[in-house]
């Protein structure tokens, strides 16, 4: 794929590297001369030493012939125009901006922007789906978060143990996936008896995983 990025820092260089690695076309801009004398000597690879949220320089970069646009330059502002103006005015079929403010996550999405990556809140999804609350932990978030698979451990006293599955009312929007006891891996159904120890894996909405945890712990 030929992939445009727009920044040579930090992040710049290490993504454009990485993806050199993948067999990509890769080109670098960036407005700092010494930032792409770096990258260029470095990587060995096209750097543009200009302002990638201009059309002057996108057009110069052949920005049409682009499959995506990647801008991680340290300021919100320009990631947002250089993307917008790859989509709008280039045809650019995936954008993806850096964002280092969290709170312009949804902002980016809304104005086009296909994926807004915000370093800060993969980092804390990363900590909220390692930690384990009381029993319970998020194995992985789907669709923007909207879905959740989690895992739950049935403990000695909860309300659940040594019940059948026909006899629970779990959460209307919950679904049970597996248990999991010992080294064995069972795919529930109406007459499965959970157990104290036991793991379960469960698919809810982000909305009703407290509701979730209550349940069963």
């Amino acid at each position: 794929m030929y992939i445009i990025i727009v920044g040579g820092g930090k992040v710049g260089y290490y993504l454009a590297k990485t993806l050199l690695a993948y067999k990509h076309k890769v080109i670098v801009i960036e407005p700092v001369r010494e930032m792409c004398e770096k990258v260029a000597n470095e990587l060995n690879i096209p750097v543009c030493n200009g302002d990638g949220t201009t059309i002057d320089i996108l057009t110069e970069m052949d920005a049409s012939r682009a499959d995506i646009l990647i801008a991680v330059t340290g300021r919100d502002e320009d990631n947002l125009i250089a993307c917008q103006l790859a989509k709008r005015n280039f045809g650019v079929k995936r954008t993806i901006a850096r964002v280092n403010n969290p709170k312009n996550i949804q902002v980016f999405e809304k104005l086009g922007v296909d994926i807004a990556v915000s370093s800060t809140s993969i980092i804390a999804d990363l900590i909220e789906q390692e930690v384990d609350y009381s029993g319970m932990k998020t194995l992985i978030k789907l669709k923007d978060g909207k879905i959740v698979l989690s895992e739950i451990i049935i403990s000695p006293g909860s309300q659940v143990c040594d019940k059948s599955l026909k006899d629970l009312s779990i959460p209307r929007d919950c679904i049970l996936v597996s248990v999991i006891r010992d080294e064995e891996v069972i795919i529930p159904n109406g007459f499965t008896v959970l157990k104290a120890g036991d793991f379960i894996v469960t698919v809810s909405s982000q909305e009703d995983q407290n509701e979730l945890k209550n349940y069963f712990i």
